[in-house]
């Protein structure tokens, strides 16, 4: 057979397998370029910070005068106290909390603005440095009173190490359940229509979601014994965390075994669901919170459940958070829970009405 021949042979498998290969070829890198897209800067700008007052006798114009002061390089967000704004930046939120105290408007005055830093949040400790000498200089030169700021970190510090245990472990869940399950699911497709004789497809499914979702305990467990073997001191084996894991598990399983059986198990899917864990991984902020982003890639990031769920999971794993701490988050990743298994329960009727395609 002559190479025209041979090129001609791999045209036509091409044509036979064009979506795949759209996927695979267009799809997936548009998926890596756009998510990669939102690492613009390595140092944040417009982050949302917290202000708040120190007491009652703090005015809205020394509030003001705080505001101005940090606009320059972050997006100032206002709370009634310290204590919500401190409760804020925990659940990263916002990332740093300034206390503003009264008489910032005096001239005669010395007054001290506390900088309130989250000590968990390793990756923001050297950028939350260079704005505290920045700060300095912009506040002496903007406020009628003498100012001098006051740095204090809340929560245990981590190291950057500490801080990418949960990032890695939930990288991990995302491939596991969008890319791994599904996999195994479509290796299974010949026997689908002879389970459908047997028992209700969704039974099964049901099935694979909790034992494969189980299973997820293997990796805390391992991430559990190097912890304690680098000597980290948090254990992923912890309820808290647990449940944050297992709901992380069965929202993504549900969507990615969704777009398996909408695309009637075909090989094609497997990619779209690889393209979606890509967007995840990126989007998610697995390295970077996402103060680092770009102001859309920063709303794009957080209209996703799985930002709330790795922020979940660093609460729980990093800080020793409970879970009614972050309740309005777990609200979010149950609803996404509820929609993902309803998307998935309307896939496997519309894989049913069609049948096997290989």
């Amino acid at each position: 057979m002559g190479v025209l021949a041979l090129l001609r042979k791999e045209a036509i498998t091409l044509r036979r397998n064009l979506g795949l290969f759209f996927v695979l070829l267009v799809l997936v890198p548009a998926a890596l370029a756009v998510g990669t897209s939102v690492y613009q800067q390595t140092i944040p700008q417009d982050i949302p910070v917290a202000v708040a007052p120190a007491d009652d006798a703090t005015t809205e114009s020394d509030m003001r005068l705080v505001r101005g002061a940090v606009s320059f390089f972050a997006t100032p967000v206002e709370y009634d106290s310290r204590a919500a704004a401190v409760e804020a930046m925990e659940r990263e939120e916002v990332y740093m909390a300034f206390v503003v105290p009264p008489n910032l408007t005096d001239d005669d005055a010395n007054v001290t603005v506390t900088v309130v830093t989250d000590a968990a949040n390793a990756p923001l400790s050297d950028p939350a440095e260079l704005a505290f000498e920045t700060l300095e200089r912009q506040f002496d030169s903007v406020f009628p009173a003498t100012v001098t700021l006051e740095e204090e970190s809340v929560g245990t510090e981590r190291t950057l190490s500490e801080f990418m245990v949960p990032s890695a472990l939930f990288a991990l869940v995302v491939l596991y359940a969008l890319v791994y399950l599904p996999y195994q699911v479509r290796e299974e497709r010949r026997v689908m229509d002879r389970l459908r004789t047997e028992t209700r497809l969704e039974l099964v499914v049901a099935n694979k979601l909790l034992f494969y979702g189980v299973l997820v305990v293997v990796p805390a467990a391992t991430v559990s014994a190097a912890a304690r073997y680098y000597g980290y001191g948090f254990d992923a084996l912890g309820v808290e965390t647990l449940a944050v894991l297992g709901l992380s598990f069965l929202y993504m399983a549900a969507a990615g075994l969704a777009v398996l059986f909408f695309m009637r198990l075909r090989q094609a899917a497997v990619f779209v669901n690889l393209g979606l864990a890509v967007g995840v991984l990126t989007l998610s902020g697995l390295i970077y919170p996402v103060g680092f982003y770009s102001a859309v890639r920063k709303q794009l990031s957080r209209a996703l459940p799985t930002h709330y769920s790795l922020v979940t999971l660093r609460g729980t794993l990093l800080r020793g958070h409970s879970l009614s701490f972050h309740e309005e988050h777990l609200t979010w990743l149950a609803a996404t829970t509820l929609a993902a298994l309803l998307v998935l329960a309307v896939a496997i009727r519309h894989y049913e009405r069609g049948g096997v395609h290989g």
